[in-house]
């Protein structure tokens, strides 16, 4: 007949408690780890995470010769501007030549054809704006691009010259800004408000447009976007308007904005694009993801009979923030009370 004592099989139920809980951890830190490793691989979820923006190869060799044909051919253009005419120059009275020339040629064309040069201009700045807003603005490399969605930006680029060029003869035309400050300081008002607030709206409804979304979706997106764009506008465009009715002659006003606009159309590209695309997104991953996201905050209970007394009983919540538990962190399973423990590694997301 074996005999065991009281405090023998205190500590055998201890042994056993303590086996329970470290067998039920271990599952649900595994469980767990399913869980995160399913959200993390979610396209919407890498998308967020800045983690699916590589294009394959073959788009890569699509942008690649889209964009050797492009700087291609302008830069054959402005080299060979003086074809023809070089026989006898010294290397150094070529190179000193094609700036002078090249800006020759410009005010030429836009003498004859001032529609037609400053449209073209146009579409040249919102191709480049939005290459560049999608690549050296954010940092990544010259080919990550969305080839589509910088031919639909030139397109608008298209769209919008003439009624550029419209304008400002129309507002030279009110407005002389040889008449003094106070004009200039009205010209300026009135680009930032009526003519700024148009020409924006316009541009992101187009964008969306072209993009294949719904006109209500579009229309919404233009109240939502509008503001931030419009006071983007007022923290940019002023001190750029100064110079533009102060030193810049009236016949290279549109080249200047135009320069200027290759910084802007970055700028106003950006945020018609990426802005509220992550909120979408993110919703859309956690509704589909629902499932494993809520077994992240379901609390586990181990219960377990101990001798003579009431049973006790542990709870662990699984939260965010907890990946595993030692067995350090385990409080006093047997102490006759209930007790609450979170396990203490990090996990990052």
């Amino acid at each position: 007949l074996e005999v065991v004592s009281d405090s023998e099989q205190h500590a055998q139920l201890e042994t056993n408690n303590d086996n329970d809980v470290a067998s039920v951890v271990a599952v649900s830190n595994q469980q767990h780890e399913q869980n995160l490793s399913r959200l993390l691989d979610h396209p919407q979820v890498k998308r967020l995470l800045g983690e699916d923006d590589e294009l394959s190869v073959q788009q890569k060799v699509i942008n690649l010769l889209f964009l050797s044909a492009a700087f291609g051919y302008a830069i054959y253009t402005i080299f060979n501007i003086d074809s023809g005419m070089t026989r006898g120059w010294t290397v150094q009275e070529q190179v000193m030549r094609i700036p002078l020339d090249n800006w020759g040629a410009y005010e030429s064309y836009l003498a004859n054809k001032p529609i037609v040069t400053k449209t073209l201009i146009n579409v040249i700045i919102y191709l480049l704006g939005d290459w560049l807003s999608q690549t050296a603005f954010q940092g990544k490399h010259v080919l990550n691009f969305d080839i589509s969605r910088t031919l639909r930006n030139g397109f608008i680029g298209l769209c919008f010259g003439p009624l550029v060029h419209q304008y400002y003869e129309f507002s030279d035309a009110i407005l002389p800004p040889e008449n003094g400050l106070v004009t200039r300081l009205e010209k300026i008002f009135m680009d930032q408000t009526i003519y700024l607030s148009v020409k924006c709206s316009i541009y992101i409804s187009a964008v969306g447009l072209l993009a294949g979304e719904e006109w209500p979706t579009v229309r919404q997106t233009v109240k939502d976007k509008i503001g931030g764009v419009v006071l983007t506008a007022w923290k940019f465009w002023p001190i750029v308007h100064c110079i533009t009715y102060s030193l810049i002659p009236a016949q290279h006003r549109i080249l200047w904005v135009n320069c200027v606009d290759l910084v802007w159309n970055a700028i106003l590209a950006t945020q018609a694009q990426r802005k509220e695309s992550v909120f979408e997104d993110l919703e859309g991953a956690e509704e589909e993801l629902q499932p494993n996201l809520s077994a992240f905050a379901e609390p586990i209970t181990v219960t377990a009979a101990s001798g003579d007394s009431a049973s006790n009983s542990i709870t662990f919540f699984n939260d965010t923030t907890s990946s595993s538990l030692d067995s350090d962190d385990i409080t006093d399973f047997n102490s006759g009370s209930n007790s609450t423990t979170t396990a203490t590694e990090a996990m990052a997301v």
